[in-house]
């Protein structure tokens, strides 16, 4: 598209020139007449002929002007109109990359919806497993320990969201992973179920 705006640019600039040309060519002649004219009309024959000639030419000039007039309002029309093509082009193809974007908006939108439930899911069931393991007796991992962690790994991962200037802000030491704690606690388990199963073994 652009190559059509260049072309017709180049049009336009050749019919401008020769228009330029032209107008240089009158005034030439112009000139010329000053100086012939009273001898011409004064009975001086090589004088009339030239002046002939000159009235000749201004005649084509004035109707090449003409014509080259009507030419350059059709070349610039013609730039104006690959001009708002190439913008209507790109304004096609801008909106098509808005359109994708849209979509992509939407994905990472659900995809942020479906990461929030399944946090308050995963935190809902570890609240419910610590209530379990304490009606069995086990006092440690508590409700208080699940709070402080959890608000700490919920901080720390806000830290790299376009939300975190709007929590409070915590330091690389302080912060702390759901999977991480969740699987030392359950390890540190594992270990005291290991050791009581084989006390009953012994």
């Amino acid at each position: 598209m652009a190559k059509k705006i260049e072309n017709a640019e180049k049009t336009l600039h050749t019919l401008e020139a020769k228009a330029a040309a032209l107008a240089a060519s009158s005034k030439a002649d112009e000139a010329e007449m000053a100086d012939i004219a009273f001898a011409a009309y004064s009975g001086d024959q090589k004088a009339a002929a030239k002046l002939e000639s000159i009235k000749d030419r201004a005649l084509r000039r004035d109707l090449e002007s003409k014509a080259l007039a009507s030419a350059i309002a059709e070349a610039k029309r013609r730039v104006v109109a690959a001009q708002e093509a190439e913008a209507m082009a790109e304004a096609a193809r801008v909106a098509e990359e808005i359109a994708e974007l849209a979509g992509l908006m939407r994905e990472a939108g659900a995809k942020a919806e479906r990461g929030l439930k399944l946090m308050i899911e995963g935190s809902n069931d570890l609240r419910k497993i610590i209530v379990a393991m304490q009606q069995r007796g086990l006092g440690n991992p508590n409700a208080q320990q699940l709070q402080s962690l959890g608000r700490r790994a919920i901080l720390g991962a806000l830290v790299d969201s376009p939300f975190a200037k709007e929590f409070e802000h915590i330091a690389p030491r302080e912060r702390q992973s759901f999977a991480s704690f969740t699987s030392s606690w359950a390890s540190a388990i594992e270990r005291n179920v290991g050791k009581i199963k084989g006390r009953e073994v012994a």
